[in-house]
């Protein structure tokens, strides 16, 4: 089955694509890292690639048992394309903003009262709770894509229970 996800040829998603490569190999040549952005669909030039390494932070370390020397990205530096949150931050969002969650196939609705869906479908992006293709908030309803009907189920179970545990 052909993959479903396409990322676009933008400089954002094409560094959390190689801070991704980093971090799950080891990367010993700009040559490697190279091939490997092709075989995902990115052709950038060696210049290119050598200023995003840079933007990254990336440099290249021995390992600790003694290999030959790969790019690391520092593990303080945000390479994703969300920015993190804290579980404890959504938990006291959902204690207070929850009204209820229900699912319909792979659909997840959020009921919170007037004002509250943006506020509360941040926390729901940052905290990396949930694996979802997506989240939309509006005033006071946020939907949420799952990639399944039972994770859909999964979810909803979830954050109710959430809500529940910030008393």
């Amino acid at each position: 089955m052909p993959e479903s996800k396409r990322a676009p040829q933008t400089v954002s998603s094409r560094r959390s694509l190689i801070a991704e490569l980093v971090k799950s190999q080891n990367i010993h040549s700009q040559n490697e890292l190279l091939d490997l952005l092709q075989d995902k669909g990115f052709s950038v030039t060696q210049a290119t690639l050598s200023r995003d390494l840079e933007s990254l932070g990336a440099v290249k370390a021995h390992g600790s048992s003694g290999t030959a020397p790969h790019y690391v990205v520092s593990s303080d530096t945000n390479t994703s394309l969300r920015a993190e949150g804290s579980q404890p931050a959504l938990v006291r969002a959902l204690h207070e903003l929850l009204l209820s969650a229900e699912f319909s196939q792979v659909m997840v609705v959020v009921h919170t009262p007037p004002g509250g869906a943006q506020y509360l479908a941040g926390h729901l992006d940052r905290s990396g709770c949930f694996d979802t293709l997506g989240t939309v908030a509006g005033d006071d309803t946020i939907f949420m894509v799952a990639r399944n009907e039972n994770q859909a189920k999964k979810i909803c179970s979830e954050l109710v229970a959430l809500a529940e545990s910030g008393s």
